[in-house]
């Protein structure tokens, strides 16, 4: 226990922030993307997701312990979930002007919870990373290296799923 608190002390306001809105939009985004689409709960839902991934992106600008300080590669991935967020609204919001407008929105927020909710944030939990550490990477890594394993399935599995549909071909043919 005493580690645990000694692990949860390293951890900056921001880091705070980034953990609360990306684990509430990974849970939020799970029930937007598996339930009905279009209907008011999901527009709410949605916002409210897309609230949380700003937030949750504009947090890890501060989040610098990994690169002595400065940014580092993985803050590609906060400005790629920027443009996603902003390319998703445009898309819904000018549905009637864009061909595809839906299908380009389902895309880039999918594909946007795959690459940065599923895939970034299963290496989060790497046994030698902080978050690692505070779940089971200290005492049953092999623990973290299932969780891992099998978030990274499923967001590959949903970039798949996203990219390529059934329907694309048969529209095509």
């Amino acid at each position: 226990m005493d580690r645990r608190l000694e692990l949860i002390s390293e951890m900056t306001p921001a880091i705070w922030i980034h953990l609360i809105t990306v684990v509430a939009a990974l849970i939020i985004g799970a029930f937007v993307l598996w339930r009905r689409k279009g209907d008011a709960r999901h527009r709410l839902f949605g916002r409210i997701w897309m609230v949380l991934m700003f937030a949750g992106a504009v947090s890890s600008f501060w989040i610098v312990e990994v690169n002595n300080g400065g940014f580092s590669p993985i803050h590609i991935l906060s400005l790629w979930t920027l443009f996603s967020l902003a390319m998703g609204f445009y898309a819904i919001r000018n549905r009637a002007l864009l061909p595809n407008a839906i299908r380009t929105h389902q895309r880039f927020l999918q594909s946007l919870y795959a690459t940065g909710i599923l895939i970034a944030g299963g290496f989060t939990l790497l046994p030698h990373r902080l978050l690692g550490r505070l779940t089971f990477g200290e005492s049953h890594p092999w623990i973290n290296y299932v969780i891992v394993s099998s978030m990274v399935c499923l967001g590959v599995w949903l970039l798949v799923r996203t990219f390529w549909h059934p329907s694309d071909e048969t529209r095509r043919g």
